[in-house]
């Protein structure tokens, strides 16, 4: 969007044209193009001017507040390696003309940007693999500082570089970002598509939520197309039911929205609140779908029951990830693949850390 006949969005932010310069207390940088704009403000790409090095700045809108639950959240970050648990690199925070903005690391494209060039054709398991291992790392030491996302996704989920690190992500865009212990304080969080049953039921919080997201972007990019309906709640919690079957009594009894969509009779027990069928494409149980998407045999990630979801670091341990059951198929096209793909990862990994330890020893010197 361009002019001012547009909308107010652009209005409200500076213009940053090409080879203009932003400054900050520290740094100098060039705009080299926009990113991409959205409801926040504007992304821009960067050339930093001492060192040439690439960046990518957030520039935000001046609302009340713009930017500060993201940089304390990125503040509690930096206890982390950001490499190592594939998560975007912070750099600084500044002032430009009455906004705030953000310095990040340069990265290639985003996860969805990725699946709408390749017409939403589903991606290998073995590509799944090192996807679900290197996110469920990123989700698993946010749990560590008791930081969660809350609202993952596949346009907060960036390739580095796909040419020379095929499949390596980061996790990106923690404006959203909650201390596990503040969730309490919040009624709706997460996109609807990846938002989990606890948030539109009303129950208790916790990082389990974002465990639910990653699972329902895992079968995005397997499947072809959302696993859970985008449009509204309702039908949201009627796919629930009808895939995954009536949610525990436990599960019912808590959540403080739960009236809205179901029933508690004597005679009946729960009911959901309408009985018209709602048909899918994709089978009527949850039951039918390892069968239409062999590989989906062991939900977890997506159990309605927060407390019975599988965490993080249990995932990592699942077969899925450590592919224990490939070890007597040694030769097959599949295996080799996928023995290929996440060892290319996890070299990659390598390489951060020897990189790392060479760095310190350098500047021990």
């Amino acid at each position: 969007m361009s002019g001012p006949e547009q909308s107010g969005m652009n209005e409200s932010l500076p213009r940053v044209e090409q080879h203009v310069l932003i400054h900050s207390k520290c740094d100098s940088y060039r705009v080299e193009k926009k990113l991409g704009e959205g409801s926040f403000g504007k992304v821009v790409r960067c050339r930093k001017l001492d060192t040439e090095e690439i960046r990518a700045i957030k520039i935000l809108k001046p609302k009340p507040n713009a930017g500060k639950a993201e940089i304390k959240a990125l503040k509690a970050m930096r206890k982390l390696d950001a490499d190592k648990n594939n998560l975007i690199k912070f750099y600084e925070g500044f002032n430009y003309k009455g906004h705030t903005c953000l310095v990040f690391e340069y990265l290639n494209e985003s996860l969805f940007d990725f699946f709408v060039h390749r017409k939403l054709f589903p991606l290998h398991v073995s590509e799944i693999r090192v996807i679900a291992q290197q996110l469920l790392v990123a989700l698993d030491a946010l749990k560590s500082i008791g930081l969660v996302h809350c609202d993952i996704k596949p346009d907060n989920i960036m390739l580095v570089n796909h040419e020379s690190q095929p499949f390596k992500v980061k996790l990106i865009d923690f404006g959203n970002a909650m201390k596990t212990s503040t969730l309490e304080m919040v009624k709706r969080i997460q996109a609807l598509g990846y938002r989990a049953p606890e948030v539109v039921l009303g129950l208790p919080l916790d990082e389990a939520v974002d465990t639910w997201s990653l699972g329902c972007v895992l079968a995005l990019v397997f499947i072809g197309r959302h696993m859970y309906p985008v449009l509204s709640e309702y039908e949201f919690i009627r796919v629930i039911t009808q895939l995954h079957g009536l949610p525990e009594d436990e599960v019912l009894r808590r959540g403080s929205n739960v009236d809205t969509f179901f029933t508690l009779t004597e005679d009946s027990g729960w009911t959901l609140n309408t009985k018209k069928e709602y048909k899918r494409l994709t089978g009527n149980s949850f039951d039918d779908l390892p069968k239409l998407y062999p590989g989906l045999d062991d939900p977890r990630m997506l159990h309605v029951n927060p407390a019975k979801r599988i965490t993080p670091r249990q995932a990592l341990g699942h077969r899925f990830i450590t592919m224990a059951h490939l070890s007597c198929e040694s030769k097959g096209p599949y295996v080799t693949l996928a023995r290929a793909n996440m060892s290319e990862s996890q070299l990659e990994e390598k390489r951060l850390s020897k990189r790392k330890v060479n760095k310190n020893k350098i500047l021990k010197l």
